[in-house]
This record gives C-alpha cells, sequence and structure tokens, in this order.
C-alpha cells in the first residue's frame, strides 16, 4: 500500500510480548544472584555509617565536657538501641541518637556499649574505657574510647 507520497509502507516495528518476558526473566535471574551481595553491601555500609556517627558523638561528647568546664556522662538505653550523652549534674540531654529499629538512618540489628554510664571529664579523661559495638546482619564494627579521652574507629 502507498501512502501519499508514494513511497511503500512497511510494517510497524515493536517489541512482541515474548521478548518483554524474556528481559523480565533475565532481569529477575540477575536480581536473585545479585540479591545476597546487595544485602552485605548494604549492612557494611550501614554499619560503617553508624560507626563514623558514633565516633563523631564522642568526640562531641569530650569536647562539650571541655567547653562547658563540668562533666558529662555518655549513657547507652542498647535494649531500644539509643545512647545519650547529659550533662552529669543536671541530667539534662545535650545530645540523644537513635541507631537501632524502623525509625533509624542505620540498618543495625544490636547496639552495645562495654561500660555505661561513662562519665566524661572536663580534662578529657573518662571514667571508664568504652567501646561500642555495632552489630548489622553479619557485620560487627566497634568504636573505642580510652581513658585519655581518645576515640579510635576499630578496621
Amino acid at each position: 500500500m502507498a501512502n501519499r507520497s508514494g513511497a511503500r509502507r512497511t510494517a510497524e516495528a515493536g517489541i512482541s510480548l515474548t521478548e518483554i518476558l524474556m528481559v523480565i526473566a533475565v532481569m529477575g535471574i540477575l536480581l536473585a544472584v545479585g540479591a545476597p551481595r546487595i544485602s552485605a553491601v548494604l549492612s557494611r555500609s550501614g554499619a560503617s555509617q553508624a560507626t563514623t556517627v558514633v565516633a563523631m558523638d564522642l568526640q562531641q561528647a569530650v569536647s562539650l565536657a571541655a567547653r562547658q568546664r563540668k562533666p558529662v556522662r555518655v549513657a547507652c538505653d542498647c535494649a531500644n538501641g539509643t545512647y545519650t550523652v547529659t550533662d552529669r549534674a543536671t541530667g539534662s540531654v545535650l545530645l540523644r541518637r537513635r541507631l537501632t529499629g524502623n525509625d533509624a538512618d542505620y540498618n543495625l540489628r544490636a547496639v552495645a556499649f562495654s561500660a555505661t554510664p561513662v562519665d566524661v571529664f572536663p580534662s578529657g579523661r573518662t571514667s571508664a574505657p568504652l567501646t561500642v559495638t555495632l552489630t548489622s546482619g553479619t557485620v560487627s564494627k566497634s568504636v573505642t574510647m580510652t581513658t585519655g579521652g581518645l576515640v579510635v574507629v576499630a578496621r
């Protein structure tokens, strides 16, 4: 059949149902193969991000004690996955962080403190060494604060 310009009209190009089903099948196979690796990467990523945040919060506790010239307390409510930094004398909350649960930004299953509470003095010293262990899936990372107030992220 000829159109107005006299050229013959060819069959319209398109995608068949078979081609669409083949693409969906290949994508499904790739997803099934890659899902465990993606899950592991997300677990490591969440634990790494949370480790960095906890290290910064512990350094901030040391800084707050020095700046205010009075002790602050770092305490964990590990069952609920939260920790707080409070003014030791008044109990007023200076910082609160939630690490587990649906409303947390990190994909963590558990948070553990080696000692709680730990007091941080204006001199930078602490009442006890502290190790914070963060668990996400099969990945565990830790942050340590020495009695000298040095915060170290374990690699």
